[in-house]
């Protein structure tokens, strides 16, 4: 879907010099100055010259936006987006707080972030423009493999106040400030719950076979020198994520193995890689840099 462009018109004026500067001409008193005529483009000029000055340098309207592509930087998402707004035209776009939020075909929000353009500005091209963004960690909340362009749905909001300082770029595609800290953490617990779901059928082929755990977390705990929020838990997720692209998060509660020692109320990831025994799953860990407190073979039955 695309957001609705408001936009402001551009002009432009071409001054000419008539060539007449002449003085004693017919008609003209050299005494008491020029002709009406000559008076008459003199006024013309000033008020074209007037016009000039109005003329807009850049445009700062609302932009209807669409999602052409999604790829992985580092941990960072890139995102390649197609704008359009006929009262641009091939005036810039360089606003400041300018927030862009995409969606998945539900609503949910997968990316939202807010933009600087006023040191890098689109440049509009008979009213088309892309702009490559980044977003970092705690500014998406979906593998970049998971979503699907052709239905997100992307929104584009003037007058956003930025959470913080930008974060560094990735490449050509320019980095964003953060969104208010309540946002970031209802999106990360949407994204939770939707990632749990998504994984569930790839987490079932571990009933029978080995994987390996890379980290139990849950709400409200204390560890690693801070207590754990829903932003938190999804952050790491995908920061193994980009590691081990098998990776999956699943819910605790759900499987035997985890209810077997009460420890029923954690977000697991796992790294999704199968082996055919323990000792495997174990070597694996060693091999990947993971001593035995951050990394063990498991199975979910």
């Amino acid at each position: 879907m695309l957001v609705a462009a408001i936009g402001v018109g551009a002009w432009w004026f071409v001054f000419r010099d008539d060539g007449d500067a002449s003085s004693g001409t017919a008609g003209r008193s050299t005494s008491q100055g020029v002709s009406g005529a000559d008076a008459d483009a003199a006024d013309g000029d000033a008020e074209n010259t007037d016009a000039s000055a109005d003329a807009p340098t850049s445009c700062s309207v609302a932009l209807s936006a669409s999602l052409e592509s999604v790829g992985l930087s580092g941990t960072s998402l890139v995102a390649d987006i197609a704008l359009t707004s006929d009262d641009c035209g091939d005036l810039p776009f360089e606003e400041s707080g300018v927030r862009v939020t995409i969606k998945d075909d539900s609503g949910n929000v997968v990316a939202d972030a807010v933009y600087d353009f006023s040191d890098a500005p689109i440049e509009f091209d008979g009213g088309e423009a892309t702009a490559r963004l980044a977003f970092g960690i705690g500014q998406y909340w979906r593998p970049y493999d998971q979503i699907d362009a052709s239905s997100a749905q992307v929104g584009v909001q003037t007058g956003a106040t930025a959470n913080g300082a930008p974060a560094a770029g990735a490449g050509s595609a320019l980095g964003g400030a953060n969104v208010p800290d309540a946002d970031i953490e209802r999106n990360a617990q949407f994204a939770l719950s939707w990632q749990r779901e998504h994984d569930r059928a790839a987490a079932g082929g571990f009933y029978t076979t080995y994987t390996t755990q890379l980290s139990s977390k849950k709400y409200g705990m204390q560890v690693e020198g801070k207590t754990w929020d829903y932003g938190d838990i999804y952050a790491q997720f995908l920061e193994k994520r980009a590691r081990h692209p098998k990776a999956l998060l699943v819910w605790s509660g759900d499987y035997p193995t985890y209810q077997k020692n009460g420890t029923t109320d954690y977000y697991v990831i796992l790294s999704g890689e199968g082996f055919g025994s323990a000792a495997d799953a174990n070597a694996w860990c060693s091999a990947n840099g993971y001593t035995t407190d951050d990394c063990l073979a498991i199975d979910l039955q």
